[in-house]
């Protein structure tokens, strides 16, 4: 096809302006090129993907990101700090707050807004000596000034929490704890343990729709290490809990939980290392030797239909710990239910000494009723330090236990009270 020389000049002036048009846009500086400080280049996208929660897919971890360390000030401690930092970003619906370069030392509990992802990158944050409080807490409780450990003055909603370590992340508590006197032991004694309530918890949430945690070491913890109550959509994974003090569970889920999921766990616990307990209890503290409540929300139960307390639908997945007492417990009591619960390979390590390596039963209270555990598989248990592999002390119905292997020569493989409504195939002691 021959062109005439109209649409000959036309292309060639067309051309001329584009590549013009090209060197002019090259030579304006990027966004990042006119930075002088020196920080890590910021991510506009998620750092870590979360994955699936069940059936619903968690909302992305986007919004602005926020580096702790831009609000630096050796003048300031590093709560102020971090309080700088989340108050500089509480002006958006969503933000991502990442936390590196330096280890962060706490007087008090980080607080997260909803909508929320917090990255610990390459760090630890690290409780000083003598704190009595949570390090990540929703910043959904309000406090009662007369009453700073003792039940909130009200909750409101949470939603869109996440806790993501990458690179060696840490949260580990205090040195020394804080102690005080206990007026029902009579004596002086550290703050650890379920006897002083929900500030020993080292992450809390509570009424949080849509929550994920992974990817981090706990060390040195108080009591539970994290503990969810009334919460729902969750994903726990790969974490590492040590604990060596009085109740020092790994991943508990509380009355009002349900559709989440948790999963490759390791390290040692003292107490059960994931434990889906759903108790009414008391809605007055101090309660015997129970100076304050374990469960920010327990006040409101009362207020509350049973139903709306059982824990339900809880995937736990790969718990691979050592410890005191249980790997994994599923417990009902006060009229609660738990149920539509899948526990997978489970194995514990050599060290310690358990009851059991699972154990689904009632206690802490009266008022069970038969068959409010019910639903629950539990498959693939590795048995080495348990006196039973499996455990159940009352009537439930529709539990399968398949593939129990017990390795502790001087345990059985199961004490089992009542076998109506349970099954148990392809177990055996090794």
């Amino acid at each position: 096809m021959k062109l005439c020389r109209p649409t000959v000049f036309l292309l060639l002036t067309m051309a001329a302006v584009l590549i013009f048009a090209q060197g002019v846009f090259a030579m304006q500086p990027r966004p990042n090129d006119s930075k002088t400080i020196n920080v890590k280049k910021q991510e506009t996208q998620p750092i870590i993907r979360s994955q699936a929660v069940l059936q619903k897919e968690p909302q992305s971890s986007t919004g602005f990101v926020f580096y702790v360390y831009d609000f630096y000030d050796a003048a300031k401690t590093d709560s102020q700090v971090i309080a700088d930092c989340l108050k500089f970003c509480s002006v958006f619906k969503e933000r991502v707050i990442v936390f590196d370069r330096k280890d962060w030392h706490i007087d008090e509990a980080i607080l997260l807004p909803s909508n929320t992802t917090v990255i610990i990158d390459g760090c630890t944050i690290k409780q000083n000596n003598g704190v009595f409080d949570n390090v990540f807490r929703g910043n959904n409780l309000a406090i009662n000034p007369d009453d700073p450990y003792g039940y909130p003055l009200s909750i409101s909603d949470l939603s869109n929490i996440k806790i993501l370590g990458k690179n060696g992340a840490k949260i580990t508590g205090c040195d020394v704890n804080k102690k005080a006197f206990h007026p029902a032991l009579n004596n002086m004694q550290d703050m650890v343990g379920d006897y002083w309530g929900w500030r020993t918890l080292q992450v809390s949430l509570t009424k949080c729709d849509g929550f994920e945690v992974g990817g981090i070491e706990f060390t040195q913890t108080r009591c539970w290490a994290l503990s969810f109550d009334k919460c729902v959509n969750g994903y726990v994974h790969d974490l590492s809990i040590t604990s060596n003090i009085k109740n020092g569970d790994g991943v508990d889920f509380r009355a009002g939980c349900h559709n989440c999921r948790v999963e490759n766990i390791t390290g040692y616990t003292s107490d059960d290392s994931v434990a889906c307990t759903a108790l009414p209890g008391s809605s007055k503290y101090p309660s015997g030797n129970y100076i304050y409540p374990m469960e920010p929300s327990r006040f409101l139960n009362p207020t509350l239909s049973p139903r709306d307390l059982d824990i339900h639908d809880i995937s736990i997945d790969g718990i691979y710990t050592g410890g005191n007492h249980h790997s994994v417990i599923c417990l009902a009591s006060g009229g609660l239910r738990v149920y539509n619960i899948n526990i997978t390979n489970i194995e514990e390590d050599t060290h310690g000494s358990r009851e059991s390596t699972v154990r689904i039963y009632t206690g802490y209270g009266s008022g069970y009723v038969d068959n409010d555990l019910s639903n629950i598989r539990v498959n693939n248990v590795i048995s080495k330090i348990a006196g039973f592999a499996i455990l159940c002390n009352t009537k439930v119905d529709n539990i399968w236990f398949n593939k129990i292997i017990q390795k502790n020569k001087a345990g059985k493989l199961s004490n089992i009270s009542n076998p109506d409504g349970i099954t148990i195939t392809n177990s055996c002691l090794r």
